[in-house]
């Protein structure tokens, strides 16, 4: 395994970097990393050569989880959500929802899903940010919910819960039907978020820790990734394009990019294969072509860096994708009838 790369503020720096950081979330158009800062209300951005910035500064309340959806960045904020403008910095977007401590964010596509982690409260909530409504998908929880993230392979929401002895419950996106429970070997579950093989990523305060684990298993075996320098971590992130778990440190006010020794989705040159496939041009602008040629339509799904499913649809033989409206960033398509995928970079 690779070692970790370990963002250390020296004392008199770190409050001008970060204030109790919640949350990172990755932007593969921008290449950066964004941290919400509880301490001064503001959302930072970490450039890949370390420089800290602000992105949205005296925010009207402290923000928590951070998602990304299409071009617009997504904060917990208070009772409710809201949306900046990736570009800008501009707010785009407000929805209030009523919650009584909205704390864990993440989205399929096309909603958002946020859970409520006041205790007397314990919901999940499925948010239209375009449209402004909600709907409350899970009420009731046996627990606090904290971390939750879109899997797309089975539509489930997969959510770490607070407490002592912490499970990890899945949730049914459409019907916010229980689906299953792991009961794991940790306390206090802050974050949780994917690998590149689908396996589960928790990080929890009691110990302060990330465990990885398969889900859908008969008897999951917990695996300790040994990340030093780790203070309270909390809601993490999966950067599949550098292959970096980012976690940020609530307790001692650093954020950790952790290097996971797992195959990066990052396209590593014009014309790259996979699965037998190669996409032509590759990075790409407008238009492109999946080779070698198919002999009969082929229905794809188009997934983003997270695995969440953004679009799809049918591709037949000798066609070109159009894929100007596509934010820069890194995307798969996933062939539905064969099971073969091919991934491109849109610039």
């Amino acid at each position: 395994m690779r070692p970790a790369l370990l963002l250390v503020l020296l004392p008199f720096a770190a409050h001008a970097q970060y204030q109790g950081p919640e949350s990172v979330e990755y932007d593969p158009a921008g290449d950066r990393y964004f941290v919400s800062n509880t301490g001064s209300a503001t959302i930072k951005q970490l450039a890949q050569d370390g420089t800290v910035t602000d992105f949205v500064a005296g925010l009207p309340a402290a923000p928590y989880g951070l998602e990304i959806m299409g071009d617009v960045l997504y904060a917990c904020m208070g009772g409710g959500v809201r949306g900046f403008s990736l570009a800008t910095g501009a707010q785009v977007a407000q929805v209030a929802l009523n919650a009584g401590f909205a704390n864990g964010i993440t989205t399929d596509g096309s909603h958002l899903y946020v859970t409520d982690f006041h205790n007397s409260q314990r919901r999940i909530f499925k948010v239209d940010p375009v449209a402004g409504t909600f709907t409350v998908l899970a009420a009731g929880l046996p627990g606090q919910p904290n971390g939750i993230v879109y899997r797309a392979a089975t539509n489930e929401l997969l959510v770490g819960f607070w407490g002592a002895g912490a499970a990890v419950r899945s949730y049914n996106a459409t019907t916010g039907a229980l689906t299953g429970t792991v009961v794991t070997n940790v306390g206090s579950i802050d974050g949780i978020t994917l690998d590149c093989a689908g396996r589960v990523l928790i990080a929890s305060w009691s110990p302060a820790r990330i465990t990885r684990f398969e889900w859908d298993v008969p008897a999951p075996v917990f695996e300790d990734l040994g990340v030093a320098g780790l203070s309270n971590p909390a809601d993490i992130d999966h950067d599949a394009v550098n292959d970096r778990l980012c976690i940020p440190n609530s307790g001692n006010h650093t954020v950790t990019l952790h290097a996971l020794g797992c195959a990066p989705t990052g396209v590593p040159g014009a014309g790259a294969a996979d699965d037998g496939l190669r996409v032509m041009p590759n990075p790409a602008h407008d238009r492109i072509t999946v080779l070698p040629g198919f002999s009969r339509a082929q229905p794809y799904l188009l997934l983003n860096t997270r695995g969440s499913v953004i679009g799809g649809g049918t591709l037949s033989p000798g066609a070109a994708l159009d894929i100007g409206p596509l934010a820069p960033g890194t995307y798969t398509m996933h062939f539905t009838r064969d099971g073969r995928r091919a991934r491109f970079v849109k610039e």
